[in-house]
């Protein structure tokens, strides 16, 4: 029995550790997903209001990276070119 404690308690602290470790990057992560899925939404509600825009990978990233303003900067950019 105090072996599967002592198991227990070592796994609990390498669990910790190693969210400790990945809050950062996870966090980045989740931050890119969620702003290139609002980049993208509004991509497309430029595109189909008749925007130039493709949505493809390299709008997406930069939607990802830039957020909602690089989206919208995109949008400006492809009604003035």
């Amino acid at each position: 029995m105090g072996d599967y404690v002592m198991v227990c308690a070592i796994f609990v602290c390498l669990l910790a550790l190693a969210l400790i470790a990945l809050s950062r990057p996870l966090q980045f992560l989740l931050k890119f997903c969620s702003s290139a899925i609002l980049g993208g939404g509004l991509l497309f509600l430029g595109q189909s209001l008749g925007a130039n825009v493709g949505l493809n990978g390299a709008t997406i990233i930069v939607s990802g990276l830039l957020g909602v303003p690089g989206a919208a900067g995109m949008l400006l950019l492809s009604l003035l070119l």
